[in-house]
Order: structure tokens, then sequence, then C-alpha cells
């Protein structure tokens, strides 16, 4: 077990449950207690981020792929793809961190929803980011001004991130090249967060499917309880009423014969 092992399964947990989280690892790896006490806790908007570097590496990925691509063509582009670009960056980031809540079964507010597509969206303007975004470990979010670099310091816990996408070296394309790279890979992410969005409302109709079906037979249940009772109610009733007929035969005989 190394500190990367206990910082993975300790930046999974949620932040309301983060510092016991931590002092129990801290106890069942006393050779890593100091390294794991000195691990911070993450913000929601960071937990929020991990949880999508974990259970959807590949959508991330996608996104992230992205960043050169959409950087080249921003530098170098004209105003119309500038335009058409920033709006598919924009909507593309939204569905992201729409998946980002939908894994954790949360509401998202308007601050922490703006702390996560700033998170991703500094990711895609630097790459030693998008690196950090892809760790799993952040502790905060992240904010990327729009020049110079974006702020890591302290933002990652365990500094070597477990995941790491290579990058191989390309030569700088033309301006049309860009924007056409930038364009298919737009459009390549967004058909496959098309193809989530259907897969969960696949999922949510089923579920629907699942919980009105439950309803249905609780409610059969329910009223073949209630018929079992009725004809229980009513053998009873048979029964009352056979032995007062027999008492008023008995009777009867009784004055006749007397």
């Amino acid at each position: 077990m190394t500190i990367q092992d206990v910082a993975d399964a300790l930046y999974a947990v949620p932040p309301e449950d983060f510092t016991a989280a931590r002092a129990a690892a801290a106890k069942a790896h006393p050779e890593l207690a100091k390294a794991v006490r000195s691990l911070r806790r993450p913000t929601v908007a960071a937990w929020l981020v991990n949880t999508l570097a974990r259970a959807e590496p590949d959508l991330l990925d996608q996104l992230l792929a992205l960043g050169p691509a959409l950087g080249e063509a921003q530098r170098d582009g004209a105003a119309d793809a500038l335009r058409t670009l920033g709006a598919q960056r924009r909507a593309l980031i939204g569905a992201v961190t729409d998946r980002a809540f939908s894994l954790i079964g949360r509401q998202p507010s308007a601050a922490t929803r703006a702390e996560v597509e700033g998170t991703l969206d500094a990711a895609l303007a630097d790459p030693a980011t998008a690196d950090a975004v892809r760790s799993g470990r952040l502790t905060r979010a992240l904010s990327y001004a729009g020049f110079g670099g974006v702020d890591l310091d302290g933002a990652v816990a365990v500094a070597a991130p477990t995941r790491q996408t290579p990058r191989k070296p390309t030569p700088k394309p033309d301006t049309a090249a860009a924007e056409a790279q930038a364009l298919e890979a737009a459009g390549a992410l967004d058909d496959a967060v098309r193809a989530l969005q259907r897969a969960q409302q696949a999922q949510q109709a089923a579920d629907q499917a699942l919980h009105e079906a439950e309803a249905i037979r609780a409610a059969a249940e329910r009223a073949a309880v209630a018929a079992q009772q009725d004809a229980e109610q009513a053998a009873r009733d048979v029964e009352v009423a056979q032995q007062r007929a027999e008492q008023t035969r008995a009777a009867l005989d009784r004055l006749r014969r007397s």
C-alpha cells in the first residue's frame, strides 16, 4: 500500500466523510500516518471533478483532447470560427458537468457548478491542469484567467498523478486544419455526450417502469390481503348465521311439540 493508493481511496469519499476516513486510514497504515494526515479535505467542486475522473475517464479524456486543437484554432482562427468553437466548448463543458452531478445524485448549487465548469475550462486551456484533473486527487477548484498558467500550488494531493495521458508532439497545424480538427473533436465529444444522455434517459425510463411495476404489485398485494380478510369475515358471518338458524329451528321445534 502506497500513499498514492490511500489518496486514491480518500479522494473518492464525499467531503463530509473525508476527515473520518482520513483518520481511519492513518490508523490503518501507521507507516503512512504522517503523510495521510497531511492530505487536505477536498472542496465539493474538487470532489465532483475527482468523481468524474474515476467514473467517466473516457468521457473526460474526450473533452480534454479538445484543448490543443481549440487553443490553436482560437489563436489563429477567424471571428466566426471562434464564436462557433466557443459555443461548442461551453456546451460540452456544461454537458460533462451535468454528468458529474448525475454521478453523485445531488442538485448542483450555482457556485459549485461554476467551480466545476471553471476547473474543466482551465484543464482545456493548460496541459498541466488537464493532468491534475485526470489524477482524481484535486483538493480545490481551478481557474484560468486567460493568460499565464493555472495556479496548481496545493491543488493536487500527492504530486504524482496516477493517470497520465501521453501527449505526442504534433506539428503546428495551419488555421484551417486547426479549426477542422477542433470541430471534428468537438463533434465526436458531442456525439459521446448525447449517447450518454440517451443511455441515462433509457435507464431513468427503466427505473420508472420498475417503480410503477412495484407500485402495481404492492397495490395487488394489498388488494389480495383485503380480499382475504373480507373472505374470512364472510365465512365468520356465515357461521354465525348458521348457528342462529339452527337455534331458531330448535326453538320452533320445541314450540310445535309443546
